[in-house]
């Protein structure tokens, strides 16, 4: 294709999202910059595994700015919400856009309450900041938190890939301000490289393979042989249930810190479980995320309503018959994929987690490797929805006049 083919293609839908895209992104880069205390500085440690969390969600608990709370909030709020509906997501569907706003809105204020206090806290303990200005700093940080969220729904409506471009520049820009990463070691690099080939493998393996379910179609009178088919990603729940199971996880630590303090006593209570390099935070973050992955999938594949639509179409399967049977069929095959993608995921993940338990020396730079596997499957999935308006926008002409 030559240059003058090139310039009469015009994605106007997808270059107006492009650029709400990039505005939104440079709005939380200008919020991310904004710090709401001047803060003395302190060499105190802090919980690794708690600041990679909030860092894959858009936060930054190392400095305190308009958006260190990120979206957790709101992703914690968004998926507690999909798992209580998971049983009954007919009663859930029932409900109108305004009432699931209003819960969204405060369970996502009610968690950056809980989140923003813990923070403050912190830094309190630490003495970079002074008690006195508590209750303002804990206002603008729920401010910060929801102009966020607000902004992420912008992003969903007039964007690309909702929340996740945000949780990208998140990713990259705590990457960058490792101090860290200029500390690599050779052997540290060679570990990485070989676990970031793996997971490319195993992530072209999860993308590219689809798992196929023949049905006869009765409305296709075609004389061609090509088959009617279900066809299944084996992991449906894509990168989003690892930037919720991330939120989940910090959610987890804050409330373990707070109930730690209180019982204790101590202002100073460090539960030893979030250090990057102790097994069993490791182990309940895996099986976390295998679990959350597995009921995501479960939500987003929806068996019941592809058995209804095959019901009332006509549609089959052969050798099953309509209605509880072929939903029956499509639940065990739906655990099978749900469960194939949940347990390979979660390797994925676990590979640069597990590897900081048993070769010492190497968990302060494990974390670069941990977001940079992340970065890599959020990439794929942003450039999956770029091709997705690719697709629609060549048949814009037609999806206008019969759409």
């Amino acid at each position: 294709m030559n240059i003058k083919n090139i310039k009469n293609i015009e994605y106007k839908i997808l270059y107006k999202r492009i650029l709400f895209t990039l505005m939104i992104i440079f709005i939380y880069i200008l919020g991310s910059n904004i710090k709401i205390a001047d803060m003395k500085s302190s060499a105190q440690h802090t919980n690794q595994f708690l600041d990679l969390a909030i860092s894959n969600v858009g936060g930054d608990i190392t400095t305190l700015n308009l958006f260190s709370l990120g979206l957790s909030p709101w992703l914690t709020t968004m998926i507690i919400m999909t798992l209580l509906t998971y049983r009954n997501m007919e009663k859930g569907q029932k409900q109108t856009r305004l009432e699931r706003s209003y819960k969204e809105r405060f369970f996502t204020i009610l968690l950056a309450l809980i989140q923003g206090y813990f923070i403050l806290s912190e830094y309190i303990n630490k003495g970079m900041i002074h008690h006195a200005n508590f209750p303002l700093m804990l206002l603008v940080l729920v401010a910060g938190t929801m102009l966020l969220v607000w902004l992420a729904d912008q992003n969903t409506v007039y964007g690309i890939a909702g929340p996740t471009p945000i949780v990208l520049v998140s990713i990259i820009k705590s990457m960058f301000q490792n101090k860290h990463l200029q500390l690599l070691d050779a052997q540290t690099m060679v570990i990485g490289g070989i676990m970031i080939l793996v997971v490319l493998i195993l992530l072209l393996f999860i993308e590219m393979i689809e798992y196929r379910m023949i049905y006869r179609d009765i409305m296709n009178i075609s004389t061609s042989k090509k088959d009617t088919y279900v066809s299944w990603k084996l992991n449906p729940a894509g990168s989003i249930s690892i930037m919720f199971n991330f939120s989940l996880f910090f959610l987890l630590g804050v409330l373990i810190h707070l109930v730690g303090r209180w019982i204790t006593g101590d202002a100073q209570y460090r539960p030893p479980f979030l250090e990057l390099d102790n097994p069993i935070g490791v182990l309940i973050f895996i099986i976390m995320l295998i679990i959350l992955n597995y009921y995501l999938s479960r939500v987003m594949l929806n068996t019941k309503r592809i058995a209804k639509d095959f019901q009332k179409s006509g549609n089959y399967f052969d050798g099953i018959y309509p209605g509880d049977d072929t939903r029956h069929y499509l639940d065990r095959r739906a655990k099978k994929i749900s469960a194939i993608g949940a347990l390979i995921i979660g390797f994925i993940i676990s590979l640069p987690l597990i590897s900081s338990i048993f070769i010492s020396g190497i968990y302060d730079q494990i974390s670069i490797f941990t977001q940079f596997i992340i970065l890599i499957y959020i990439t794929i999935n942003i450039t999956e929805t770029i091709r997705t308006y690719l697709y629609f926008d060549k048949y814009k002409s037609f999806l206008n006049k019969y759409w």
